[in-house]
């Protein structure tokens, strides 16, 4: 890594895969019984993957994730 992953970025991916874990178990097993909570549940997923979708667009554009830089040496022209 370029950079350390700053706390936030790191508190984001932690909160947007949790919860897109939650959801999508609830709405599978919901879905199971039926229930119209089965599409409350599938509905509060789509947060949870904006929330990711943002913090991996920022970490890409900081430069906090992606091939390593290196050092091209002095201009040996």
């Amino acid at each position: 890594m370029n950079t350390p992953v700053t706390p936030y970025v790191l508190a984001g991916r932690i909160l947007s895969i949790i919860g897109m874990g939650f959801t999508a178990a609830a709405a599978i097993l919901l879905a199971i019984i039926p229930s119209w909570w089965a599409a409350v549940s599938a509905a509060a997923f789509v947060p949870f993957f904006v929330l990711i979708v943002l913090v991996e667009r920022y970490s890409a554009k900081n430069g906090l994730i992606g091939p390593e830089v290196t050092d091209p040496g002095p201009d040996t022209r």
